[in-house]
């Protein structure tokens, strides 16, 4: 298309020029041939400017250079880069490895390795997506494009090269996550209570414990941390607890987390070197907390809660991501992967912890220990 411009724009030169040199020559123009002359230039004037055209269609064309990691089959994006291009902005916590993207007022939380999505509160089932660190920078797989912005790519493995549309038509199409956000610190406890009275036990005929060091908040001095969750012990909820003791989902709800190919840490001087970058800087940075809740199940429910499962023996190899799941589905079985007892492979330790979320954030955080007891007492007796 250039090249057919510019020999249109020399030739109509070369014309211009000779006609400069021929001589004037007063010529006798008809009646009415003035007017016509003005009227097809009018129309040529109107005719489209075809670069214009062509750069409104590209106009909208993004590109991205892909990165590969060693050993790893997926590809890679540059979050600066997103942003960069798409507009929006992102917090890269390199100490939690964590990463908070937001872009056209739609807000990602991402965690490293973690292979769970959260958008706007509300976890999303995908095993496409995952955040990686390169030099220190944060790197969100490919998937991210399709399953994150909802806009189709094309990626051409040979030239390492990643594009798509990106239009305002794209952003207007995504889809809502279909909840309404609220401040959970506005709510009381009995408030709290009815927001989670939906929810069943997740072991059948097991009370909620009272021991303190089972409760949110208890300090677990040996990370730095505190608990986040609650525990379900044999000898603290009346009932018998084994590899056996099946683990039930609570409610209607979608699984968006199942750790099917979980491998445990192969040592306790491997463990112990994640508890000692704990121990440097002051508590548990996400990424680590997460590979020491061990085998996990996560659950996504309405109004945006949604419970981790954590130290699980096992999970049933019918369960999926994205399923379904109800009050009556086993999502997985009791077990103590994550902890010192699963290094000892002496069968002690066996528990279900578990996370209540609101949105995103711990049910918890808002109350007091004894009013936090009260509502799991409340919701579980």
């Amino acid at each position: 298309m250039k090249k057919c411009l510019i020999t249109l724009f020399f030739v109509t030169t070369l014309v211009g020029c000779q006609n400069q040199e021929q001589p004037e020559e007063q010529t006798e123009i008809p009646d009415g041939a003035s007017n016509q002359n003005n009227s097809n230039n009018e129309k040529n004037n109107e005719v489209p400017d075809l670069n214009q055209e062509s750069n409104n269609v590209e106009q909208g064309k993004q590109e991205f250079k892909t990165h590969s990691i060693e050993g790893d089959e997926e590809v890679y994006l540059s979050v600066e880069e997103i942003t960069e291009n798409l507009g929006g902005d992102f917090e890269y916590n390199s100490t939690d490895k964590s990463l908070t993207l937001e872009i056209e007022g739609r807000e990602f939380y991402f965690v490293y390795e973690v292979p769970v999505m959260e958008v706007d509160g509300v976890y999303i089932p995908s095993d496409e997506i995952t955040l990686k660190e390169i030099d220190g920078d944060p790197y969100v797989s490919k998937g991210f494009i399709e399953q994150g912005l909802e806009t189709e790519y094309t990626y051409e493995e040979e030239e390492e090269l990643l594009s798509f549309t990106w239009e305002d038509e794209v952003i207007d199409a995504w889809a809502s996550t279909g909840q309404t956000e609220v401040d959970i610190s506005s709510l009381s406890v009995s408030e709290m209570v009815e927001y989670l009275s939906f929810l069943q036990e997740p072991i059948e005929n097991a009370s909620v414990s009272t021991v303190e060091s089972h409760l949110p908040g208890a300090p677990r001095i040996y990370r730095n941390g505190y608990h986040e969750g609650f525990d379900w012990y044999g000898y603290s909820t009346g009932t018998e607890i084994t590899t056996d003791t099946p683990i039930r989902a609570m409610a209607d709800g979608v699984v968006v987390r199942v750790d099917a190919d979980f491998d445990d840490y192969p040592s306790h001087e491997i463990r112990n070197e994640d508890l000692d970058v704990a121990g440097e800087v002051g508590y548990t940075p996400e990424y680590i907390l997460d590979r020491l809740r061990g085998k996990q199940v996560w659950v996504q429910y309405e109004d945006g809660v949604m419970s981790r499962f954590a130290h699980l023996d096992s999970i049933p190899e019918e369960l999926e991501l994205g399923q379904k799941v109800d009050e009556e589905t086993v999502i997985g079985y009791v077990g103590n992967s994550g902890t010192s007892g699963a290094m000892d492979d002496d069968g002690s330790g066996l528990h279900l912890h578990q996370d209540l979320l609101i949105y995103g954030e711990l049910f918890w955080e808002p109350y007091s220990l004894e009013e936090a007891h009260d509502i799991l007492s409340q919701l579980f007796r």
